[in-house]
C-alpha cells in the first residue's frame, strides 16, 4: 500500500501552509517500534513530557493529545511541542479520553509513536465554505511517496460540527489513492456547540487536520460497528438541507425519532428531551449497504423540528433507526482489534490508535473501561490511546464510504 501513489500536482510543492508541522527527517536511534501513552488532567500537564519519555525507546515521531474541552488543547500541544521540538505533534478536542489503564473526563490522553517512521501533518480551514480547498492546504508540502517507505498511512481529525465529515473523507482518499485513512471527529464532551483539531501551530474549529505515517511495513486497520435495527420499519428523508434532516415521511424529523425511540429511550432510563444529544447518539440512522447497515450519527435537534447530521443526508435517502445492547458492543470493539491485527499480517503488535463513537461510551456506561483494557489484551497487552468520537473514519483501497458512526477504528502498529 501506499507505494507509487501521486497526489495532485498542486500538493506537490515546499511551501509549508498555515498550520502545516513537518517531522524532521532525523535518523532514528531505534528501529524497534515504541508507543507511549498516557492520561493527565488539565492541573498535570506539566508531566506529559517526562511521563512519555519513561515509557518511549527513542525519540517520537508522532505525538497526538485528545483532549476534552476541560484540558486547553492548544496548551497541551505547546507542552508536548516543547518537550518533543523534533515530533509531529497534533490533536483534537473530545468527548472522552482513554488510554489501556482506562477511560475518564476532563483529562488529555496522548498517544506517542517512536521508531523507523517518517510523518507529516497540516490542517485546513475553512472546511464548511470549501471542503475540498480544506483538504488541499492540509496535504499541502506532505510527500506522496518517500524512498525506502513503501507504506503510507493517513490519519484524519475533522471537526463534523461543521457537516461535511463524509465529504472531507472521500475527497482526502481521492488524493490518497491506495493508502489507508483513519481517524475520527473531535467532540466537546456532548455539548454540540464547536470542536477543535490541529497541531502544535495551529488549532482550528471548521477545520480539519491531516497526519501521514510513513512506515517500512504496513499499518493494520480494522473496524466494526455493533448496532442492530429498532424495527424493521424504514423510513425515507423527505426533505433536507445539507446535513440538516427537515423531515421523514413527510413529518419534522425530531417527531418521527420522539415516536419511533423514545419509550425505548425512557425505559433505558435516558431523557430524550432533556438529553436530546444523547438520545440521538444512542438511537441513531442505519443506512443499508448490501446485507450490513452503515450507521450515520444524528447530532442535535433544531429549531422547526429538523435534526443535524455529522455529514449531509440526501432527499431519498431510506434508513432504518438503529439501537445496540452493551455486549454487542463490546464484542464489535474486539473484532476491530482482531481484523487490524489480521490486516498488519498477524504479527506482533507494538500498540494502537483506537477512535471510538461516544455513543458506545454512553451504552456501556461503566463497562467501557473494561471494553479498553479487552482490546488492548485482544492485542497481546499493549499500549493504547484514543477518544470518544462525533464520528469514526476508515477507508482502504476500493472502499466507497469512509465515514462511520456508532463504530470502532483500531490502527495498529507493527513490533
Amino acid at each position: 500500500m501506499g507505494n507509487g501513489v501521486t497526489s495532485a500536482p498542486t500538493l506537490m510543492h515546499s511551501d509549508r501552509a498555515k498550520g502545516l508541522s513537518l517531522s524532521e527527517l532525523v535518523p532514528c536511534n531505534c528501529s524497534v517500534t515504541s508507543i507511549a501513552s498516557l492520561r493527565v488532567n488539565a492541573s498535570e500537564l506539566g508531566q506529559l513530557v517526562a511521563g512519555l519519555r519513561e515509557q518511549l525507546r527513542g525519540e517520537p515521531k508522532l505525538v497526538l493529545a485528545m483532549a476534552s474541552p476541560a484540558v486547553p488543547l492548544k496548551e497541551a500541544l505547546g507542552t508536548l511541542k516543547s518537550g518533543f521540538p523534533d515530533a509531529v505533534v497534533v490533536g483534537a478536542t473530545t468527548s472522552g479520553e482513554f488510554t489501556e489503564d482506562g477511560d475518564g473526563t476532563a483529562t488529555v490522553a496522548v498517544f506517542a509513536l517512536a521508531g523507523d517512521y517518517a510523518v507529516f501533518a497540516g490542517v485546513g480551514e475553512g472546511l464548511s465554505v470549501n471542503a475540498e480547498q480544506a483538504v488541499l492546504a492540509a496535504l499541502a508540502g506532505q510527500p506522496a511517496e518517500l524512498e525506502g517507505y513503501p507504506h503510507r498511512t493517513a490519519i484524519l481529525l475533522i471537526d463534523a460540527l461543521a457537516g461535511f465529515g463524509e465529504e472531507a473523507a472521500l475527497l482526502l482518499a481521492t488524493f490518497l489513492g491506495d493508502s489507508p485513512l483513519v481517524g475520527g471527529a473531535a467532540g466537546d464532551d456532548l455539548a454540540m456547540k464547536s470542536t477543535s483539531v490541529g497541531t502544535a501551530d495551529t488549532v482550528a474549529s471548521d477545520a480539519l487536520m491531516v497526519a501521514t505515517i510513513f512506515s517500512r511495513a504496513p499499518l493494520g486497520v480494522g473496524v466494526k460497528h455493533g448496532h442492530q435495527s429498532l424495527s424493521p420499519q424504514s423510513y425515507r428523508v423527505t426533505r433536507a438541507d445539507g446535513p440538516v434532516v427537515l423531515e421523514v415521511d413527510g413529518r419534522p424529523a425530531w417527531d418521527v425519532w420522539l415516536e419511533a425511540a423514545g419509550p425505548r429511550a425512557r425505559a433505558t432510563g435516558l431523557d430524550p428531551e432533556g438529553k436530546p444529544g444523547a438520545f440521538l447518539l444512542r438511537f441513531e440512522a442505519g443506512l443499508r449497504v448490501g446485507h450490513e447497515f452503515k450507521v450515520r450519527a444524528p447530532l442535535a435537534p433544531k429549531p422547526g423540528g429538523g435534526i443535524l447530521f455529522a455529514t449531509p443526508v440526501d432527499e431519498g435517502t431510506v434508513f432504518q433507526i438503529m439501537e445496540s445492547d452493551a455486549s454487542a458492543q463490546v464484542e464489535s470493539a474486539l473484532e476491530a482489534a482482531r481484523l487490524a491485527k489480521q490486516a498488519m499480517g498477524g504479527g506482533e503488535v507494538a500498540g494502537a490508535l483506537v477512535f471510538d463513537c461516544i455513543c458506545r461510551k454512553l451504552i456501556l456506561g461503566d463497562d467501557y473501561s473494561p471494553m479498553v483494557k479487552q482490546v488492548s489484551d485482544a492485542l497481546g497487552g499493549v499500549r493504547l490511546a484514543g477518544f470518544a468520537t462525533y464520528g469514526e473514519i476508515a477507508m482502504n483501497s476500493g472502499d466507497m464510504s469512509g465515514f462511520h458512526n456508532t463504530t470502532t477504528v483500531v490502527l495498529t502498529f507493527p513490533s
